[in-house]
C-alpha cells in the first residue's frame, strides 16, 4: 500500500461553499479539480515565499556581521528596516515587522 504522503495525495476540508465554487470553476474551465487546485497552490507558493526562513537567515547574517564588526548604528538599523519594508512590499500603515529605531535582532518578536 502506498503512503499518501509519498504519492502527493492530500485530503483537505474546504467547506461547502468553497468546494462548490471550486467544482463550478473546474467544470467551467474543463479541468479536473485536482488540476485547478494544483495550479492554485503552485501559484500561491511561487508568490508567497517563506518569510520566516528568509527572516531567520537574515538575522543570523546580522549576528555574524555584528560579531565580526561590532553593533549596527541606529542609522544602519533604520536604513535596513526601510530596505526590508521596500522588498517585502510593506505599506506605511502596516505595523508588523521592525520599524525605524526598533531592534532588528529578533528581540522585537
Amino acid at each position: 500500500m502506498t503512503d499518501p504522503a509519498e504519492s502527493g495525495r492530500l485530503s483537505v476540508d474546504l467547506g461547502a461553499d468553497l468546494a462548490a465554487r471550486l467544482r463550478a470553476y473546474s467544470e467551467a474551465d474543463r479541468r479536473s479539480v485536482d488540476a485547478v487546485v494544483a495550479d492554485a497552490v503552485e501559484e500561491y507558493l511561487g508568490t508567497h515565499p517563506n518569510h520566516e526562513q528568509a527572516r531567520a537567515a537574515g538575522l543570523a547574517a546580522m549576528r555574524e556581521h555584528e560579531a565580526e564588526y561590532g553593533a549596527f548604528s541606529e542609522v544602519e538599523r533604520a536604513e535596513a528596516a526601510a530596505w526590508i519594508d521596500r522588498i517585502m512590499g510593506r505599506s506605511g500603515d502596516d505595523q508588523s515587522g521592525p520599524r525605524e529605531g526598533g531592534p532588528l535582532d529578533g528581540r522585537d518578536v
